[in-house]
């Protein structure tokens, strides 16, 4: 098995590290960096305004980090009186760290798993404030929207996107028995269709793809993936139990 790890650093090179200890090869593919988002000099004023009750939504680690940092330069913080939700344990784990509130998370990790938590069994004209990134996934503000809630969008980090400079190194991949790759977001699996296009190696359709959740599962079967493994999570040592799995059954999930 020899897999490409396509998420961002520095959990592309964690992982790939993980997979080495474990005798598994790996080649890191980290399409995108990431740069402070156009919501975040108005965060502080806007949690300042939350009525108790809000509810504020942490969508990745990242979205936390970014948004923390952008509190301190702004002499701002976390409220104390509102709902805490993060779509996964790490997310909740990395929040708790730097707001000292209590997180919920779902146990499916995603919008809709966060959708059945608790503070979102009524919700009309609830304040609900969104931490992602730049031209997130809509689903969860829209269906808050529709039940009646105000939600705020806070873009707090923007992706740049790297796919020329990859595109030579892509054609060594045949030469390097690729057979297993590790796909964390539904955009980077668009734009790592966009790489493959671009070199010309539609054998990688051929490979197994990991992937974290049903909707970027259906998103790979219409890109035309054949070999799908869902894990239900993006979190690295996840991701290495179902390699290991995987590297011991023949890449097979029976």
């Amino acid at each position: 098995m020899t897999i490409v790890v396509v998420r961002p650093e520095p959990d592309c090179s964690q992982l790939v590290a993980l997979l080495a200890q474990q005798g598994l090869a790996a080649i890191p593919c980290p399409l995108v960096s990431f740069t402070p988002g156009r919501g975040l000099p108005s965060l502080a004023s806007l949690l300042v305004s939350l009525p108790s009750g809000s509810i504020l939504v942490a969508v990745s680690p990242r979205a936390v980090a970014f948004a923390h940092q952008a509190l301190q330069h702004q002499n701002g913080g976390w409220p104390v009186d509102c709902h805490y939700v993060a779509v996964g344990q790490r997310t909740a784990n990395e929040w708790q760290a730097v707001s000292g509130q209590p997180i919920l998370t779902p146990t499916r990790e995603d919008s809709e798993g966060m959708l059945t938590l608790a503070p979102f069994s009524a919700v009309t004209g609830t304040q609900v404030v969104i931490l992602r990134g730049e031209s997130g996934r809509d689903m969860m503000g829209q269906t808050l929207q529709a039940q009646g809630a105000q939600v705020h969008y806070c873009e707090t980090y923007r992706r740049q996107w790297a796919i020329e400079p990859l595109v030579s190194q892509v054609v060594s991949w045949p030469h390097d028995a690729i057979d297993t790759v590790v796909i964390t977001s539904g955009q980077q699996l668009a734009y790592f269709d966009q790489l493959i296009t671009l070199s010309g190696q539609h054998w990688l359709r051929q490979c197994r793809i990991l992937v974290p959740s049903k909707r970027i599962q259906d998103q790979a079967t219409a890109l035309g993936f054949d070999t799908i493994t869902t894990v239900d999570s993006v979190a690295n040592d996840a991701l290495v139990n179902t390699l290991l799995r995987l590297s011991k059954t023949g890449l097979s999930d029976d």
